[in-house]
């Protein structure tokens, strides 16, 4: 395992949105045969509730920018002071290096302000917590701005009783500074990909492209959009998202707990040291399993998120982190906390984070501007602009 310590990287304010469309475990009854008692076994157990998931209209760089707004006006940020702006993602608006850019443009960010896309997954707030610490540790960059989201729920199949229950969607922004002061912090993160393979879309990008200039029933792409029976039994594509539960539970029951107790071992704290264990909401079983795989309680380890927003992915951390931070007596804390993050490629990103003095929002519905265009408009915006009549 690879550890790193920083001493002078300052979490400064969080911020997080959520889409305000709630979807409760109770209105999706009809896929349980109306049996309200398995419901309720299953909210008690997993911590199936609820979820909020985003329109067509709604991209995750949308939420990214919605979320960087919160801070910008609540926290006065300035700017033009930021040289760096991050953006972790894993679902494209564009194909191609373009996200971040656009992001850049809408918030109004210098040319001066360094600017790229991260391709990462649940893990991913933790793992650009990690890129924009060692940034800032070399001495070049002050301020950066490390935007996150996702929209996961998008394109599952309401019927796929295994993903459609836990997906919510949602976006973060994370300032980060350089800091005179000593601030430590401790990160450690693992790469086991030889599950590159257990949560993926095999079908849609050059491995197994889809042609757009043939029909979908060309035997081309007839075998990407052709549907066959899961392993879970319902029907699907290779163009659609899978993932092997089975594996990615041994992943997470085996890995995650020994990098978590390693990551202490390193910082040299004991688990008493430590505020909250803030994980990745997968679901409250695993939340739960492995914190205390992990060496810690139930209680120390929240997962009201999950029940309340779903498993946004890589929003997850700051999400559970925004909610703590938001209290009053936080204010009053002076421990560290540790967040793990885990899942696509497969990686864990773990880190312990002084945060006494770190400015959270809490937890937001996301609002449309007056600018915010709907899915027609962008068709009739893009084009006219290839067109030249814009």
């Amino acid at each position: 395992m690879s550890f790193y310590k920083f001493n002078h990287v300052k979490v400064s304010a969080i911020s997080v949105v959520v889409p305000e469309h709630e979807i409760s475990i109770y209105d999706e009854a009809m896929y349980y045969d109306n049996n309200i008692k398995k419901i309720d076994r299953m909210r008690k157990i997993v911590g199936f509730f609820k979820r909020r998931t985003a329109d067509e209209d709604v991209t995750p760089s949308d939420l990214a920018i919605a979320a960087a707004n919160n801070l910008f006006e609540e926290q006065s940020i300035e700017k033009g002071s930021i040289d760096a702006l991050i953006y972790v993602h894993q679902k494209l608006s564009y194909p191609g290096p373009v996200d971040a850019y656009e992001i850049h443009h809408k918030l109004g960010l210098s040319p001066d302000c360094i600017c790229t896309s991260v391709l990462q997954g649940c893990a991913g707030w933790v793992y650009g917590l990690f890129l924009c610490s060692q940034m800032i540790e070399s001495g070049g960059i002050k301020r950066i701005l490390l935007l996150n989201a996702d929209t996961p729920s998008v394109g599952i199949n309401i019927k796929d009783r295994n993903l459609a229950p836990i997906f919510g969607d949602g976006g973060s922004a994370t300032f980060i500074e350089f800091s005179e002061e000593q601030i430590e912090s401790f990160f450690g993160v693992s790469t086991f990909s030889s599950g590159f393979d257990t949560i993926i879309s095999p079908a849609g990008g050059c491995r197994l492209r889809y042609n757009h200039n043939l029909p979908p029933d060309d035997p081309f792409n007839a075998p990407l959009v052709d549907k066959f029976t899961s392993k879970a039994g319902y029907l699907t594509r290779l163009m659609a998202g899978h993932m092997d539960g089975d594996a990615v539970f041994e992943f997470t029951m085996n890995k995650v707990p020994e990098q978590i107790k390693s990551v202490l071992s390193f910082s040299g704290y004991k688990h008493s040291d430590i505020a909250k264990c803030c994980l990745h909401q997968a679901n409250k079983q695993i939340v739960q399993t492995v914190a205390c795989a992990a060496g810690f309680s139930i209680e120390d380890a929240p997962c009201s998120v999950f029940e309340n927003y779903g498993n946004n992915t890589m929003c997850s951390i700051p999400s559970v982190l925004s909610e703590i931070l938001s209290k009053e007596e936080s204010k009053l804390e002076t421990k560290p906390y540790l967040c793990s993050g885990f899942g696509n490629g497969l990686v864990v990103a773990t880190a312990i984070l002084d945060l006494k003095n770190t400015f959270s929002s809490g937890i937001k519905n996301f609002e449309k501007d007056a600018d915010f265009k709907t899915r027609s408009q962008w068709i009739d915006y893009w084009k006219s602009k290839v067109a030249g009549k814009i």
